[in-house]
């Protein structure tokens, strides 16, 4: 099916970052661009994340504490936990908190969703959090 394409415009997030980045290594002339959110474009190989080379209070190195992130997600209700997420990384800017903070703490609650990102789809997403908590989706990608 990928040959009969003449080419592609992949956007991926997350833990599909990296099968989005080696469908455009493998495929260059079937892929015309790559978009992706949250995780940087990295070569394969040991330690694909260097937290060395990342900044003090970085989301990823805060996120791969167990424990960290579900005591900072649990002081507040999970609606609110995906609409400061959804804020946090639709900005242009990285976040990353200050030695007394944790990475909810960035978030200005008077900071409203993307416009992308209706109220429909933030309850839609809260309500599937609710049932599934953030446990698992903090294992994949980040521990």
């Amino acid at each position: 099916m990928f040959n009969s394409w003449c080419q592609v415009f992949i956007v991926a997030k997350d833990f599909g970052v990296l099968p989005a980045y080696m469908v455009a290594v493998l495929y260059p002339a079937k892929v015309s661009g790559v978009i992706t959110l949250g995780v940087p474009f990295m070569l394969p190989g040991p330690n694909i994340i260097r937290n060395d080379l990342l900044p003090k209070g970085f989301y990823i190195t805060r996120w791969q504490e167990p424990g960290r992130a579900e005591a900072d997600f649990g002081r507040l209700d999970t609606k609110t936990v995906i609409r400061n997420i959804y804020i946090l990384f639709s900005r242009s800017e990285i976040p990353i908190a200050t030695d007394d903070q944790e990475i909810m703490d960035i978030v200005d609650p008077s900071t409203p969703l993307p416009p992308w990102f209706s109220e429909e789809d933030l309850a839609a997403y809260a309500s599937l959090y609710e049932n599934s908590g953030f446990r698992f989706p903090l294992q994949v990608p980040y521990r």
